[in-house]
């Protein structure tokens, strides 16, 4: 009963995930392109209405979406709270990673549609980092990394080679490579809390010479990087629409 909680509550999660990586570039992507496709946005810049505001105001109509979007999914959730398999702690943290990834999608969205002239050319560019992001990465932590940080936190050796040093940056490239994506970033952060019961620092055993070394749950890498990206889009877009206004 517990497994069949814990799928269901997957499965809400995946959808949801799906839904956050598809719509939210949709709601900002034309935010100011679509300005100047509509002749509208020389008027915008004579109003009151400053750079900051703007954008503000912009990830507030995205965010909205999102908590609607988690809201709508909570009867779904509660379904699999009564299964049991699906404690507090997981709810919290697929909440956190879904908010931080529509947060990040938004600022691409608004990244984008401030550098190009047409909402199609914006759309079409953050939808192709959306999909690298999401489905790309993955593919290419496999053939650069060979799973390292999975093997490390399941128990298994890391990598075939005999250097510490080597065992250790690719256990420490996969982890990164895992915590940009959503996707696997849920995944074993999961994995490590139903193996470990961890969701911050775990110490991982080298297989090349018995150490030990400290390994973040993917879900606290991704916040924080997510956080800092989406800041960064943000400032980058105000400065932007405050070159156009010059």
């Amino acid at each position: 009963t517990g497994e069949l909680g814990r799928l269901l509550f997957i499965g809400v999660v995946g959808v949801e995930l799906v839904l956050v990586i598809f719509i939210v570039p949709a709601l900002t992507a034309g935010a100011i392109s679509g300005e100047r496709e509509r002749k509208t946005y020389d008027l915008l810049q004579t109003t009151l209405l400053s750079a900051p505001m703007f954008m503000v105001g912009k990830m507030e109509s995205a965010l909205g979406y999102i908590v609607l979007l988690l809201a709508s999914a909570i009867p779904l959730q509660s379904i699999a709270f009564l299964f049991g398999g699906v404690g507090e702690t997981e709810v919290i943290i697929a909440f956190v990673v879904l908010m931080v990834t529509g947060l990040v999608l938004g600022a691409l969205g608004l990244f984008y549609s401030a550098q190009t002239e047409r909402t199609l050319t914006s759309t079409v560019r953050v939808y192709t980092v959306a999909l690298v992001l999401c489905f790309g990465l993955p593919i290419v932590g496999a053939i650069l990394f060979n799973n390292a940080y999975g093997n490390a936190i399941s128990g298994l050796p890391a990598l075939a080679t005999s250097s510490p040093v080597r065992e250790t940056l690719a256990i420490y490239g996969d982890m990164l490579i895992v915590s940009l994506n959503p996707i696997t970033a849920s995944f074993y952060t999961q994995q490590m809390l139903i193996d470990h019961q961890q969701i911050g620092v775990l110490q991982v055993q080298l297989a090349s010479n018995g150490a030990t070394i400290p390994v973040l749950s993917p879900w606290l890498l991704l916040t924080l990087i997510y956080l800092a990206v989406t800041a960064v889009l943000i400032l980058l877009s105000i400065r932007r629409m405050r070159r156009n206004v010059l």
